[in-house]
């Protein structure tokens, strides 16, 4: 538990010095793309790091490090290596003779930031070429190239494969059975009607359409296994791993944002963007949507560990867009209530030491699960409760209300913001247990077993 703690409070503490999060790095808005996004970089209030010509270099060269910049080196030089037969006199006519431009096509296609998105493409395309090359050739057979017929057989496969893209929702399958098809069927029309250079090894006027979907076939699947393999072993990019990293962040960058104190920044006189403004709240909302879509790659890659447990983290970004509309609505009151009466400001100020308690219990405990899911690390069956603190303030609120101090007259809309504040801090302790609850199913419980040193 104290490691675990220790770990997570280092992210915002060290040495009494607060550390907060370099704006330029961790910025959703600069970095609204998970391959673009940079680790945040800590700095202290007190001290800056020494500027020496190393320390420089390293962070000129940055851009060398993002996941954006990994990922187009390895697919150009990629997609060199497979082109490179067609430069050479040797390789050149077994190039061309199994259309090697297919294959390169299709790597191009498959090549994703991530394993699993690779996974999914390439097995999209090549299943969907062989069913396209499988109805091409029973649409040429029975046509027996004519034209009409295969006008009609066109117009089925272009009802069939809609269904599949709209209906079904499966739009790489349906768009690369639609392309096979086309191009094979097309291509031998072509050849038999003279359109293009007689091409003697695929039939020539006389085409034939298995040798024609055989050559494509092979050239597609050559593409999908050169790109999974330059995508897994040439700076894999683990989707299962950028999930959990982002989750930490966006946890992290959540519990940040609670730590301003929204009331207290209306107390204090402070404009309503001080707690969180439109803006930011957008980029948080587009960062989990990034987010989703990584956990839908992430159900494609294989692992020895055992498949994605994507039903847990379906849940936990389901609970943590819960806890972004909780934020919102808090946003929203404080929006709405521009002016303070004094009666509010007294209740305010009476609440001040419950409130930075709530607070940072909250924060803290947003801390300790982004580590918990980040380093994959077990929590402990004992987290701090947020319910105590709530309840605390509750009571004060209660309190004052009771007993009407220093003769101020107060109504019952000075207390409407402090007490969606309160149902606010109720839903986060709710969502909280919930995110425990998941973690605790992913990662076990921390036992002696755990801590044992080895």
């Amino acid at each position: 538990m104290a490691g675990l703690f220790g770990r997570s409070l280092d992210l915002l503490t060290s040495a009494g010095s607060v550390y907060v999060i370099d704006r330029e790095a961790d910025a959703l808005g600069d970095a609204p793309n998970l391959s673009h996004q940079t680790p945040p970089v800590m700095r202290s209030e007190k001290t800056s790091p020494k500027k020496t010509h190393r320390y420089r270099l390293w962070k000129a060269l940055a851009i060398f490090r993002r996941d954006d910049t990994k990922f187009a080196v390895k697919v150009g030089a990629g997609a060199a290596l497979y082109a490179l037969p067609s430069f050479l006199c040797a390789t050149r006519p077994f190039y061309q003779h199994f259309r090697g431009e297919w294959g390169l096509l299709s790597y191009m296609l498959v090549c994703s930031m991530t394993i699993g998105a690779s996974n999914t493409t390439g097995y999209a395309r090549f299943l969907g070429t062989c069913i396209g090359a499988v109805c091409a050739i029973v649409a040429w057979t029975l046509s027996g190239e004519n034209p009409f017929a295969l006008a009609a057989f066109g117009w089925f496969m272009s009802l069939w494969t809609a269904y599949i893209i709209v209906a079904q929702g499966k739009g790489p399958m349906g768009r690369f059975i639609m392309l096979t098809y086309n191009l094979s069927a097309l291509y031998a029309y072509s050849l038999s009607v003279k359109d293009l250079d007689d091409d003697s090894d695929e039939g020539g006027i006389s085409p034939i359409i298995t040798e024609i979907t055989f050559h494509r076939t092979a050239a597609v699947l050559s593409g999908c296994v050169w790109g999974l393999i330059i995508t897994r072993l040439i700076w894999p990019i683990s989707a299962r791993q950028k999930l959990k990293d982002g989750l930490s962040v966006l946890w992290l960058r959540m519990g940040l944002i609670w730590k301003r104190r929204p009331m207290e920044c209306r107390l204090q006189g402070k404009t309503s963007n001080a707690y969180m403004d439109l803006e930011e709240e957008s980029h948080l909302h587009r960062f989990l949507g990034q987010l989703e879509k990584l956990r839908e790659s992430a159900a494609s890659e294989v692992n020895l560990r055992g498949p994605f447990p994507e039903a847990s983290y379906k849940r936990l970004l389901g609970i943590t867009g819960g806890m972004l509309d909780a934020l919102h609505a808090m946003n929203i009151m404080i929006l709405k209530e521009t002016r303070m009466s004094c009666g509010e400001a007294a209740i305010l100020q009476s609440t001040t030491a419950e409130r930075a308690q709530l607070s940072l219990r909250i924060t803290h405990l947003f801390q300790v699960m982004a580590s918990s899911i980040k380093l994959e690390y077990p929590l402990n069956d004992a987290l701090p409760s947020v319910e105590h603190t709530r309840d605390r303030l509750l009571a004060k609120i209660f309190g004052f209300r009771k007993e009407e101090k220093s003769g101020i007259i107060t109504s019952d809309q000075d207390f409407a913001l402090l007490y969606s504040y309160g149902l606010v801090t109720g839903q986060l302790a709710k969502a909280m247990k919930d995110i425990s609850t998941e973690l605790e199913k992913l990662f076990g419980v921390l036992d002696e077993d755990v801590l044992k040193l080895q």
